[in-house]
């Protein structure tokens, strides 16, 4: 009789489980690192079953991994109910989700890879999220105003529960987790329909979302926004409308009292109107936690690499060049984790300008520094002669959190190189803190960039802790092998003049931070050796640095180049014209140097003055293709017989300045479609925990000759080569799983290759792999 009581009861307690078990019909979520604990696994549980996203070949989800802007918009479209999306990308758009921009951009969804397609697949920040779901329920707003929407639609609830702009984090990039939980709760209210807007956004529906008291830092000044295509992409976000945009190189640093980042503010005048390059206002700069605040702009006369200004301290005067106000931060060293504010004032003199005097109000830019212990890893010179012979001293270090050299460290180091230099030792140990071994420059009739790598690989047991760190990371420090400028001996320089144009405004403090386009121009000086020579530079006008001279004479002139206020290449131009000759008989170059842009109506002015003197000028743009006006400087050099070089970086300059040096010297034309190392632009390579993308544009004049891009990616035994996709408009990308390459990948870089139809290698760059775990 028990036994039957007891087996009624067990059949009841069966009943009973089964009906609390739901039986949804959903299939589980096959993600290995998505636990049920984890607190977005309701969402992300959601959108698998829902099919809004999906997991990596791994079985892994990866909540942390960053979401580029194409991803964000696939798993907004695949969540949008409407039955409309029958709008066609254009033939030239390759990229996998043309598709969904050309459906977004039907909607005018506030996207910033319209017509930049790199830009797809740079990580989605949250403030830029909020203006897409805004913008996907039908309003207008701007970065403040959408941060505001979410938390009145309970879409968000910040960062840590308090709901102002800051708790929003709209800079942060948005993760796959985070992804998940927004389209979640934007499905909880119903409303799966994109509504869209109906024009660009502008920031016009702000009104209807005020925001509440103290929703913005105390101090903060809101501007009116004015009026923005959406088609382009801003440098950076930026939510203070007296600003085009800010350029952070790093906002984190290691508080080292070392470790360094250049901050960049684009302005606007207070009526919202473009500053003028040739203009330049005088601004204050300084820092809350104590860092070195420097504007580098003047070197000494003697050539002994120390910027005059460059003393530590605090807060700095700095000069803009046009619009562009631009400092570098130097951390502070600190065994603690400080929080700092950049704060950037217009001078009280310039405030006395309407234009300017919206800058009362200081703009402010947040850094952070870690304090962390280090392997430091540097070289004795950065550039040496690619002879096959010439050395430097690679010396690596273990510093503790706040700079110091911990000198009773006990344990060994081993060097490598990318490219295979020869190194005097591979494992060394430590001496009184530090380990060091020469390395032998390869021989090479091209500059070769290469990276010399450091690996702990014997620890002290005694500091286990920081041994962690260090190991946890990589340890490196770049080296150029530089084979200098050469010419044959045969070659006529009878009757040439030659001048020099440099820039010298405040941006080449960024652009060209080594300063190459001075001892370049003095390698080109020397090798030259042209019978009558000449130099000018310029900021906000233009000056003569050495009228007709010797070639020695002239090089040590060029001390005199630094990098303050603003950009008139037409003055620089005009000071430099005026020293040459009228004898027609002479050959007249002229060689043109600069990162930015300036008046154009001004510089065509000189070219027609060039063309009357008979001078053929060369022009060189540096930096980013974003910052220069290459239009202008390639029609500067093709209507006085000259040629365009886009430098992308100061260290190709010895490239362009080989190649000016044969046509001019010895008469050989160069006849490809660019020297090698200018084949490539915007090269990007960046790794996340599961994927790894591979872009580059080529350039311009090269689209007819490149016929193959490959990446190839070196490893301790060798390499491996993956060829890119033609995406169209000179876009070159290829994305891979990571569990295909995790086997190989051994160095921080890769190299683009570019072929020609017939499989000659006519292009190659070195790029340094981003890796955003």
């Amino acid at each position: 009789m028990n036994y039957f009581v007891n087996r009624k009861h067990l059949l009841l307690l069966f009943f009973v489980l089964s009906l609390l078990m739901p039986n949804t019909g959903k299939a589980a979520v096959p993600f290995t690192d998505m636990k049920s604990t984890h607190w977005a696994f309701e969402s992300v549980d959601w959108a698998y079953n829902k099919k809004i996203i999906s997991g990596y070949a791994n079985g892994t989800f990866g909540p942390k991994r960053t979401l580029t802007e194409a991803e964000f918009l696939v798993m907004l479209n695949r969540y949008n109910c409407l039955n409309d999306k029958g709008v066609v990308a254009k033939n030239t758009d390759r990229h996998w989700a043309a598709q969904e921009y050309a459906y977004a951009k039907s909607k005018n969804l506030p996207l910033n890879g319209y017509t930049n397609i790199l830009l797809r697949e740079k990580p989605v920040t949250r403030g830029q999220v909020a203006r897409i779901v805004a913008a996907f329920d039908g309003f207008d707003l701007n970065q403040t105003h959408a941060a505001q929407y979410m938390y009145v639609n309970q879409l968000s609830s910040g960062t840590t529960g308090i709901k102002n702009y800051a708790d929003y984090a709209v800079d942060q990039p948005l993760t796959r987790a985070e992804a998940a939980v927004f389209v979640h709760r934007l499905a909880k209210r119903g409303q799966c329909s994109m509504i869209g807007l109906s024009n660009s956004a502008t920031g016009k529906d702000d009104a209807r979302f005020p925001l509440p008291a103290h929703f913005m830092p105390e101090g903060a000044v809101e501007f009116p926004k004015p009026e923005e295509d959406s088609d382009m992409p801003p440098s950076a976000p930026s939510e203070d409308s007296r600003l085009q945009s800010v350029d952070i190189e790093k906002e984190t640093l290691i508080a080292n009292g070392v470790d360094s980042t250049f901050i960049t503010l684009t302005l606007k005048d207070c009526f919202g109107k473009p500053i003028p390059y040739e203009e330049s206002m005088v601004f204050q700069a300084f820092s809350s936690a104590g860092a070195s605040v420097s504007n580098e702009e003047y070197f000494d006369d003697y050539g002994e690499g120390d910027f005059l200004s460059a003393a530590a301290a605090s807060s700095t005067s700095v000069l803009s060049d046009g619009p562009d106000v631009t400092v570098k931060v130097t951390a502070p060293a600190s065994t603690a984790v400080k929080s700092d504010k950049i704060t950037f004032q217009v001078s009280s003199y310039e405030s006395k300008n309407d234009k300017m005097a919206c800058y009362r109000t200081p703009v402010t830019v947040d850094l952070s520094y870690m304090a962390k212990p280090e392997l430091l890893v540097s070289v004795s010179s950065p550039s040496i002669a690619a002879n096959g012979y010439a050395a430097a001293t690679v010396t690596a270090k273990i510093v503790q959190p706040g700079g110091q050299t911990m000198t009773n460290y006990n344990g060994r180091v081993r060097f490598y190189s990318a490219k295979g230099a020869l190194l005097s030792t591979s494992n060394v140990t430590f001496s009184n803190g530090q380990a060091s071994a020469q390395v032998t420059s390869l021989s090479t009739a091209s500059p070769v960039e290469d990276t010399i790598y450091a690996e702990l690989v014997q620890s002290d047991s005694r500091f286990s802790a920081w041994n962690r760190d260090i190991q946890s990371a990589r340890h490196s420090t770049p080296v150029l092998y530089d084979p200098g400028l050469s010419v044959g001996s045969g070659c006529a320089r009878d009757q040439l003049e030659v001048a020099f144009i440099i820039d010298s405004s405040s941006s080449m403090k960024q652009s060209d931070p080594e300063r190459l386009r001075v001892s370049k121009s003095q390698q080109l000086l020397s090798t030259l050796n042209a019978p009558v020579n000449l130099a000018s530079h310029f900021n906000g006008s233009g000056m003569l640095l050495s009228n007709r001279a010797t070639a020695a004479s002239v090089s040590a002139r060029l001390y005199g180049v630094f990098q303050s206020g603003g950009t008139n290449i037409a003055a620089g131009m005009e000071k430099a014209f005026s020293g040459f000759s009228t004898d027609d008989k002479t050959k007249k170059v002229a060689i043109l140097v600069t990162d930015g842009k300036s008046n154009e109506q001004q510089v065509l002015a000189r070219v027609k003055e060039a063309r009357d003197l008979g001078i053929t000028l060369y022009t060189i743009g540096l930096g980013s293709e974003t910052q220069l006006n290459e239009d202008l400087l390639q029609k500067v050099a093709d209507e006085t017989g000259g040629r365009y070089f886009h430098v992308e970086k100061s260290s190709d300059i010895s490239t362009a300045y080989q190649t000016i040096l044969n046509e001019v010297s010895c008469g050989e034309l160069f006849l490809g479609c660019s020297p090698s190392g200018m084949v490539f632009t915007e090269s990007t390579l960046r790794m996340t925990n599961s994927t790894f993308y591979m872009n580059t544009m080529i350039e311009k004049a090269c689209e007819e000759e490149v016929k193959r891009v490959v990446l190839r990616l070196h490893s301790i035994n060798g390499h491996i080569d993956y060829e890119l996709i033609d995406r169209g408009q000179n876009y070159y990308a290829l994305k891979k799983d990571m569990t295909d390459i995790n086997d190989y990948v051994y160095f921080d870089e890769g190299t683009f290759l570019a072929f020609d139809e017939a499989g000659v290698l006519i292009g190659k760059r070195v790029i340094s792999i981003n890796r955003n775990n």
